[in-house]
């Protein structure tokens, strides 16, 4: 299915995971081909958003190998897209299209896909990483400008290891004058999975621009602020929130920046929703 001229796949959660785990020794590629890499994206509203002014961005994109559904709202412009109705009518049958989001969640993920967010994909890889012994590199963004950021970053290797004592892992602050250095590194390391945790554009910048100078790795994720999760810099939504999809209600009630948070919800769920309606 086709949203703002991108194509998101439509997966089943556990296939798609069988095909981009890299196996603990996977066959080397030839000189100059990307062989059996995987890149993974997974947009959301605010992304597919951002690449209508943005064309750049939307070029980088469309470079991935798999582009997930990350956001409840795209089963919202599944639906509307997926019709012959005019635009008034898709606008009328909105509370149709949401009723159906919570309540027939089954049928939409069999017709449309699994969603597949970048919190599960996380979590799903670092396992199969440490089963099967596969060293992974995290780069992280530079930014010296958030305090809180930095100090975290500090201690990010350190709690890390102490959440998951057996993986295996690099990890670099990514900046632009080390970027070479970083860049030979992970060359010269055995490490066979990214997770780029830049944030928008940036982590999908970074791991392209990688891929091309990378050819040990296999495995490319862009995955924003994951980890963040995993190691308690930031707590996760509840289970049941997650599977009542209000999992952004509740970032929303207990995160700081509300104000930003609110904005960041209208432009996802109203902009967006209208966007769809109006190019369809």
């Amino acid at each position: 299915m086709q949203i703002f001229w991108i194509n998101i796949d439509k997966l089943n959660y556990r296939d798609f995971l069988e095909k981009i785990s890299p196996p603990p020794n996977p066959l080397p590629s030839k000189e100059g081909e990307k062989g059996d890499q995987n890149i993974v994206f997974t947009p959301n509203p605010e992304i597919l958003l951002q690449t209508k002014s943005d064309s750049e961005f939307k070029k980088l994109l469309e470079k991935a190998d798999y582009l997930t559904p990350d956001g409840i709202w795209l089963y919202i412009a599944f639906q509307i897209l997926d019709n012959r109705y005019w635009k008034l009518i898709n606008t009328l049958l909105l509370p149709y299209y949401f009723f159906n989001l919570f309540f027939k969640r089954k049928s939409l993920y069999r017709k449309y896909g699994d969603r597949i967010c970048w919190s599960d994909i996380t979590k799903d890889v670092l396992a199969r990483a440490i089963e099967n012994n596969t060293r992974i590199t995290i780069i992280d963004l530079y930014n010296p400008t958030d305090l809180k950021k930095v100090e975290s970053q500090k201690i990010f290797s350190g709690k890390l290891k102490e959440k998951f004592p057996k993986l295996h892992f690099d990890y670099f602050i990514y900046e632009e004058k080390e970027k070479n250095k970083i860049l030979e590194q992970i060359k010269k390391s055995d490490s066979k999975i990214i997770f780029s945790t830049l944030g928008m554009k940036k982590q999908e910048e970074s791991v392209i621009e990688i891929m091309d100078s990378c050819k040990n790795i296999k495995l490319w994720l862009g995955i924003g602020s994951s980890f963040d999760y995993f190691i308690g810099f930031q707590k996760r939504a509840p289970k049941i929130w997650r599977q009542l999809w209000l999992e952004w209600l509740y970032r929303l009630i207990t995160g700081p920046r509300k104000i930003t948070r609110l904005k960041r919800l209208y432009s996802a769920i109203f902009v967006f929703t209208y966007e769809v309606i109006r190019e369809k």
